[in-house]
C-alpha cells in the first residue's frame, strides 16, 4: 500500500489541513485504519479508481461516489476499500467544508455529499478538480492541483460563516471544556440561534463538538498517563467521573476501555502506528 501526506499552502489555511494519497494494487476488500477519518474534522475524498465502503455504527452502511464530502464521523464506524484502488483526502477543519462548497451541513454527520450533484454555486469548480485528479499519474503533483483549485474557489466565493468559525475555534482552543451557556454569553448570541448557525455551518451542535474534542484530547493525554495522573486528569477535564469517560469512549470508539487497578487507558494494546490522521 503507498500512502502519502502531503501539506497545504499557508494561504489555505485554516480550512484545509492536510492532503493525504492512498494508492494500491491489491484485489478485493482492505480494512483501512478508523482513525483515517478522525473525530472533529471534515473530509473531502476524490476516488480515481477502486470502491469505498463506509460502515457506521449509528447509520446505513454506504459507498462513496467519485467525489465527496465526508460528513462528521461521531460513532464507531469501519472503512473498507475495494481494490485496486487510488484515491485523493483532503482533510478540512470543522467549518472548512462550508468555507469551500457552502452546503448546508446541517444532518450530514455520518454520511456523505455527492459534490458533482449538489446545485451550488462553484460545482463546475468540483467537476474539474475531479476531472484534474483522475487525469493525473503522478501523486507528486496533487499539492499544486488541490492548491490552485482550493485558492480559486476561496477567491471567487466568500461564504459567511456567521461567527461559526470564531466560536469553534474558541471551543478548540478549550478542547472543548466548555458549556453551551458559557458560549451564549462570551458571543452574546442566544442558545437557539448558536446552536442553528453551528448545524448549518458545521453540521453538528456545538455540544457535540466540544464533547468530541474534549475526548479526543483527553486520550491524546492519557495515552502517557499511569492510574494516579489518569484518575486526576478526568476530574480537571469536565469528566468529573470514571463513567462519564467510558460513556464518551463506547459512544466513539464503539467498545469499553480495559481499566483496572494496575493498567489504565495508557496501557491498552495499541493499535499499529500508521501515518494517518489520527485523532
Amino acid at each position: 500500500m503507498n500512502f502519502r501526506i502531503y501539506h497545504p499552502a499557508a494561504t489555505l489555511a485554516p480550512y484545509v489541513k492536510q492532503y493525504y494519497h492512498l494508492q494500491t494494487t491489491t484485489a478485493g476488500l482492505i480494512n483501512l485504519p478508523q482513525n483515517l477519518f478522525s473525530l472533529g474534522d471534515l473530509y473531502m475524498v476524490f476516488l480515481q479508481e477502486g470502491e469505498v465502503l463506509f460502515q457506521p455504527a449509528q447509520h446505513a452502511s454506504f459507498t462513496l461516489p467519485a467525489a465527496a464530502v465526508v460528513g462528521h464521523f461521531t460513532c464507531h464506524h469501519q472503512i473498507r476499500v475495494k481494490g485496486p484502488v487510488k484515491m485523493t483526502v483532503i482533510q478540512l477543519n470543522a467549518y472548512g467544508c462550508y468555507r469551500l462548497a457552502g452546503l448546508d451541513m446541517s444532518a450530514f454527520n455520518n454520511y456523505f455529499r455527492d459534490l458533482l450533484k449538489q446545485n451550488c454555486e462553484n460545482c463546475e469548480n468540483w467537476q474539474q478538480l475531479a476531472a484534474q485528479l483522475a487525469g493525473n499519474e503522478e501523486s507528486a503533483n496533487i499539492p499544486a492541483i488541490l492548491d490552485k483549485a482550493f485558492n480559486t474557489i476561496l477567491e471567487e466565493h466568500n461564504y459567511n460563516l456567521k461567527q461559526v468559525d470564531v466560536i469553534a475555534d474558541y471551543i478548540g482552543r478549550h478542547q472543548g471544556n466548555t458549556s453551551i451557556e458559557r458560549l451564549s454569553k462570551k458571543f452574546k448570541t442566544s442558545r437557539h440561534t448558536l446552536e442553528r448557525r453551528f448545524m448549518e455551518v458545521v453540521g453538528i451542535p456545538p455540544q457535540l463538538y466540544a464533547r468530541m474534542l474534549r475526548f479526543r484530547e483527553a486520550m491524546r493525554h492519557m495515552q502517557k498517563m499511569n492510574v494516579e495522573e489518569w484518575q486526576s486528569f478526568i476530574t480537571t477535564n469536565d469528566y468529573y467521573s470514571q463513567a462519564l469517560f467510558i460513556q464518551d469512549f463506547l459512544f466513539f470508539k464503539g467498545e469499553a476501555p480495559v481499566l483496572n487497578q494496575e493498567t489504565a487507558i495508557a496501557q491498552m494494546p495499541a493499535p499499529e502506528v500508521r501515518p494517518v490522521a489520527v485523532a
